[in-house]
Formats: C-alpha cells, structure tokens, sequence
C-alpha cells in the first residue's frame, strides 16, 4: 500500500481543505492520480492506498470529504467497498473511479448508492474531470449538511422560543406546535398538528385571520397582528402575531411560521397604568397646592397651574419646563419679603437632603404659603419635589381664633351682662370685621332690649331698637334658637322697619339670655366664615353672661350666709352661755345632794345631766365649725388615726389600720371627723367593737364589725337628733358630713364585711 499527501496536517476550515481517499489495486497510478488532483485543486488533500481494509479503517477513524475506488481490486471489489463504508459513515460521497466500465457496472453502482461513478481514460484530462466530480459532491454534501444543521438550531430555537410557534404547510395545515403554543392555547401539540387554525381563533376574528392568510400568500412577506385566540377550556386571551412566510429562490412555498405571545395581562396593565397616569395628571392639575418638580440637574420637570396661581405668573407651566430652577427661584424671589433668604434656603434644603414639612414663606404683600419639600427617585437620579401651600387664610383665621380665646378670657372676668354685652359688640367688630352689630337682652317685659352697639351702628340707623317676638327678625330667630343669614332683609316680612338702610343680616342666638346681630347695607355680605367664628364668639358670650348669673347667685347666698351665721352665733353664744350657767349649778346641787342622801334617783339625774353636756358640745361644734376655713396640710392617715384613736374613750374596743395613704386635709377638721366616727362605732358596736380604718380608691374607709345600719336609715343617718342608740345625741353623723362637705368630699354608708357599718369618703 502506497499513500501521498499529510496524514498529519491538520484539519483547518472544512470549506477550505478537502480530505480525499483515492484506492486502486495499482500503486503508480493512485499517485500519480494524487499529483494531478493536488495540482488542479490546492485544497485537497489526497491519501491513498491500494488495501480496501485500510481504507475501512481510516473512514471509522478519521473524517473524509470524499472516497475516490476502483471496481476491480483483489480483495474486494468497489461495491462491496461501498456497502462497507455506508455502514461506517452514510454521508460521504463515493465515486466509483474504474477502468471497467459497463453498462451493468454502472446500473449496479447507481442502485448501490454510489455518488458518481466515471470510467478511467487515457490521457491527464480524466484527472481534471474526477477533480470537478469530487468537488460537486463534496459541496452538495455539505450543503446539505449545512441545511441539515440549519434545520436542527431552527428546530432547537422554535422548541425552546418561549413564544408560541405554529408551522404551516403551503395549504395552511399546521405541521408543528411549539411547547409554548400549547400551554398559550392550552391544547396539546398533536390535537393541533393536521389541522387549521379554526380552534383557536374566536368566530368573530376568523374573517380578519383568514384575510391575514390571503395577505401572506400573496405577498411572501411578513405581518404583524393583534387579535384574540379562545384556548381549550374556552378562555379568551389576547396575543401579539408576528406571521412570516419562507421561500425558496423560485418564490416556492417552504414554510410559513406564526410566533405569538400572550398580551392580556400586558395590555391590561398598560391600560390600568395609562389610566393611573391620566388620573394623576388629572389630580396634579387639580391640586389645590402649587407643585413643581425638579430633575437631577435640577431642570423643571413639571409645575401645575396652581403654582402660577400662588406665585401671580402670567406665564403658563409649558414656557418653564426645563428651566433651570435655581434661576427660576431668583426670577420669582422678588416677590416675597427676604428675597435672598428665599433662594438661599432652597439651596440649603437640596445640600441637606432631607424632607422638609411646613416651613413658611412670606409674601412682600403679607400673604402666607407654606413650603414642603421631599427628594424623589428617578431613572437618572435624585430629584426634588416643591409643594407651595397657601395659608394666608389660615393664619388669619388662626389669629382671629387667637383674638377670640383672649376675648373669652376677658368676657369671664365682667362682672355684669352690660360689661358682657360691650366686649361682645367690640370683639365682633375688631376681629370679625362686623362693624354694625349689637347685643339685645332678654327682657320679659320689653322684649329683647339692646345693651350694647357699635358706634357704626348709632350713625347708621340711630338708636337700636326693642324687637318684640312676635313681630321681628330677631325675635323669630331668638326663639328658633339657631343662627340665620337674612341675604336680603328688605324681602322678608318680619323686617322691624320696612325702610331700614340695612340690606342684609346675621343672627346669632345667645342662648335664653338674648341675640347678638350684624348688619350690612349690602345685601348677601356675609359668608361661612362670620357664621362660624360668630357662633364661637355667641358661645363665648353665653358662657360669660351664665357666670355673672352664677356669681350674682353665689354672692346672694354669701350674704344669706352672713346673716346665718350671724344667727348661728348668736345661738352659740347663748348655748354657751345661758345653757352652761344653769348646766354647771345644776351639777353643783346634785354633788351637795348627793352627800346628803343616798338615792337611786340621783344617779338618773347625773346622766341626764352628762346628756345634756353631749348635746351642748354638739352644737357648739355645729355652730362654730359651720364657717370654719379649712386649712389643707399633708397628713399620713396611718399616724393620725391612732392619735385620734387614743382621744376617745373606747373602753375594750380595738383598732385596726390597714392604709398608710397620705391626703391633704384640714387637722382640726380631720380629727372631728375621725374621733365622732369612732364613738359611733363605740356607741352603736359595744364595748369589744374591732374598728378598721383602710383605703378604697379615690379614698379611706372606716369600718366596725357591730350590728351595722338598717338599709331603710342610711338616708336619715347624716340629719341633726337621729340617732338608733338609746343614748346618742343624734348629732355626731352630721358633724361628720360637717367635715366631709367643708372638705368638698364626699361620704356614703355601706355595709361592712362583717355586716358592721362602713362609711366610705371619697377625697379625689
């Protein structure tokens, strides 16, 4: 065996080298044939050999373009070599290059698969031939090869497009579905493949599809569509068509491909998100603030009408979007009263980045705006966003309810209605510009009576009027009890005067006591401004005239006081006096008698005697401690009540403390308190009584284990002379209220655990 050519070069571009085996039986002639065929074509490189099992061997182990045979070789012949190497490799061209030639060969050669087959000759011309053969079958070879591998990536690319793809036939005949197709359609591939498309696309849309099939045949292009498709289960879906027909070079049909995808939730959320965006360009035109948007480089992005408003531009927003803003504040910056520290702040809250809420800024004309600031993200960077507030009504609703609250403080210091009257008239013309206005009282014989006016109101319709109310505005609104605005007074038929100059007016009830009026000789001047703040003033007013009633009450009951106290006085004096005189004579005699005789009847008289001593101190403690001041100091309860404890005779009864709560109390008070609250217990309990003395919330209670108080007496237990012991005095229950009441507590009696009594005072 003889070969030519590199065996070892190694394999470059496969459109550029040419790997050919040529075997023949004779050795000169497979090199002189490899001479040739290198020399007409450098691209090729020949190996040859005169063994058809090495040629066997390198078609199993080395790639060749082509293998050149002879028929006739000893071994075996070139169809058998044929059949061999179809079994190792398919592909590769086979010539038949033989010396032999008959028709018979050649018939079995074509029906054997050969690639060409051609008959030796004389002379060098025969190489050029089998040059070109070789070359035709490699290049259809690997044409086809190419189209083979073409056809692989495109099956590749459709089966994992995640479009949907359907392939049709030049019919229309759907020939392949994509994975994505069937899960869009919700069908399976092989349902699909075979038919049309009339399953999926809607009864409606198949005149337009079946339009769009005519278009692609005949035009051989391209088209794009949106329309509907109903899957499987019957769902409607919306989906995007890219169609495409492929041709040959003749303008045949090859193939024609659908790629879709499913558009309803994109389209969806374009719908909602241009509805969102025209609803917040809606809302930031409509903004009842000024707004103005900054980029980045701090260029107008957008500004609202309302910001022209504010600012009194003539210009319009569209003339400033992508303005500079720093120059744009410079330009407006005349306008407000610090003009540098106007555009000196702004370049201060942009370097410190943060928000900003509320921060005022004032016209040179006095008008109010409020500023807040807040950086924005956007695509290219941090933004800034301006929002201007117009407060100038704010603040001088804000300074009027200021006025207002003074004027309150004001009114509860007057002493008479006519005082209250005259700050009514004043404040309702100083803070809420009514300049004609006045204040009429209630008086059931006249009717409502003027008290206090404006001077504006004398000028205008000289002295105010008594309404009656049967026959007047005021009198009709006095009684409804609620404010009213008269637009045009001349129009109404309860008018006082049918030629009065007054053209409209507001009514503000005061409550029983009166009605405080405005008038205006314009008609329909007063708006829901004055009605608001003037109800708050009427208030006010009621409020006022309510404590002078009070305090002319309270100083009517003070002096009633005086003269009862005087009374009381008086009383103890004589008590004191008239009563301990004769008391103390009395107690004189029964000694002297005493050591005289020996009598039962004497003893009665020493205890009616001590009776009468209880009761005298009694009412002295009554009498005096009636006008007794009280005189708060801290007190430790815990303390205190075992030193009240101590100061009664309690015999065998005992005591128990179970609060160390500290309140502020009057001592001397206090101690009456405890000490007549302990003999009550002694008195009604018995000798072995267990007195506790506790806390309770908001308080203290002192409680016995005696035989407690009858439900049906706890409402008589605090009045002067009751009392259920035989004995008792019948005032120490009322000194205790005595106490309770001057302290501003308060006492109730219960039930005691025991089913003793309990008296609960409650001092928060």
């Amino acid at each position: 065996m003889t070969e030519s050519g590199d065996p070892e070069r190694p394999i470059s571009d496969r459109h550029s080298e040419i790997r050919v085996l040529h075997v023949d039986d004779d050795p000169d002639f497979v090199d002189l044939t490899a001479s040739f065929l290198t020399r007409i074509n450098d691209s090729f490189s020949v190996y040859t050999s005169t063994n058809p099992e090495t040629v066997l061997e390198r078609v199993r182990g080395e790639r060749l373009d082509c293998v050149v045979s002879d028929y006739e070789m000893p071994q075996m012949n070139g169809l058998e070599l044929l059949e061999r190497v179809r079994d190792l490799d398919e592909d590769v061209p086979f010539i038949l290059f033989t010396g032999k030639g008959s028709e018979e060969i050649a018939s079995k050669a074509i029906s054997a698969g050969v690639t060409d087959y051609l008959q030796k000759e004389v002379g060098t011309e025969q190489y050029t031939v089998l040059a070109n053969r070789i070359e035709n079958a490699v290049e259809q070879n690997r044409s086809l090869e190419a189209l083979a591998e073409s056809q692989r990536r495109l099956s590749r690319f459709i089966d994992q497009s995640p479009l949907g793809t359907i392939e049709y036939d030049e019919n229309f005949r759907i020939v392949r579905v994509n994975e994505a197709a069937g899960e869009i359609t919700g069908y399976e591939p092989e349902e699909l493949v075979g038919g049309t498309w009339l399953p999926i696309v809607p009864e409606e849309e198949r005149r337009h599809v079946a339009e769009v099939e005519r278009q692609l045949l005949s035009d051989r292009g391209g088209y794009q569509s949106v329309n509907e498709i109903v899957r499987k289960d019957g769902e409607r879906r919306l989906c995007s068509w890219h169609n495409r027909v492929v041709t040959d070079e003749d303008g045949d049909v090859i193939t024609i491909f659908s790629q879709f995808e499913d558009i309803t939730e994109k389209r969806r959320q374009r719908r909602e998100l241009e509805r969102t965006n025209a609803i917040r360009s809606t809302l930031f035109e409509t903004l009842p603030v000024g707004v103005l948007a900054e980029d980045a480089d701090r260029n107008v992005l957008q500004v609202n009408d309302r910001l022209f408003e504010l600012f009194e531009f003539s210009q319009s927003p569209e003339d400033v979007v992508g303005d500079d803003c720093e120059r744009f504040a410079k330009r407006i910056s005349g306008r407000f009263a610090e003009p540098e520290r106007f555009v000196d702040r702004i370049n201060e809250i942009i370097a410190e980045r943060e928000p900003v809420w509320n921060e005022e800024v004032v016209f040179a004309d006095g008008r109010a705006l409020e500023r807040s600031y807040r950086p924005i993200e956007l695509p290219e960077g941090r933004g800034h966003l301006w929002v201007y507030h117009d407060v100038s009504e704010r603040r001088k609703r804000e300074r009027r309810l200021e006025a207002l609250n003074e004027t309150a403080r004001e009114l509860m210091r007057a002493e008479t209605n006519e005082r209250v009257a005259q700050i009514g008239v004043d404040a309702a013309r100083s803070i809420l510009d009514l300049d004609l206005n006045a204040i009429h009282l209630y008086d059931p014989d006249k009717g409502l009576d003027p008290v206090a006016a404006t001077e504006g109101t004398y000028d205008v319709i000289g002295e105010p009027p008594t309404f009656s109310l049967d026959d007047s505005i005021a009198g009709r609104v006095f009684q409804e009890g609620e404010p009213s605005v008269v637009t045009d007074v001349h129009e109404d038929p309860d008018r006082h005067n049918e030629d009065t100059p007054i053209r409209s007016e507001v009514f503000f009830p005061l409550g029983d006591y009166g009605i405080l009026l405005a008038g205006s000789k314009e008609p329909d001047a007063f708006d829901e401004s004055e009605l608001v703040l003037g109800e708050i003033l009427s208030v006010n007013v009621v409020r006022a005239l309510e404590q002078v009633e009070r305090n002319e009450r309270l100083r009517e009951r003070e002096r009633e006081l005086t003269r009862q106290n005087a009374r009381l006085e008086q009383f103890a004096s004589v008590v004191s006096h008239d009563l301990r005189n004769p008391l103390n004579v009395a107690e004189g005699r029964l000694e002297l008698a005493m050591e005289e005789c020996d009598s039962e009847q004497l003893e009665s008289v020493r205890n009616a005697h001590e009776r009468m001593k209880s009761l005298v101190d009694d009412l002295l403690t009554l009498a005096r401690k009636r006008d007794t001041e009280v005189d708060r100091e801290p007190v430790r309860l815990d303390q205190f009540v075992r030193t009240c404890w101590a100061n009664v005779d309690t015999g065998e009864a005992a005591l128990e403390v179970e609060t160390d709560r500290e309140l502020a109390a009057d001592e001397s008070q206090l101690r009456q308190l405890f000490e007549n609250l302990f003999r009550n217990a002694v008195e009604h309990g018995g000798a072995d009584v267990t007195v506790t003395v506790g806390s309770v919330e908001g308080g203290f209670y002192v409680e016995d284990d005696g035989p407690g108080i009858p439900a049906e007496d706890r409402d008589e237990i605090f009045e002067y002379g009751f009392s259920t012991a035989r004995n008792g005095t019948g005032f120490g229950l009322a000194i205790v209220q005595q106490c309770v009441e001057a302290h501003g507590w308060e006492i109730q009696p219960a039930e005691g655990e025991a089913g003793g009594a309990r008296f609960e005072i409650y001092t928060d």
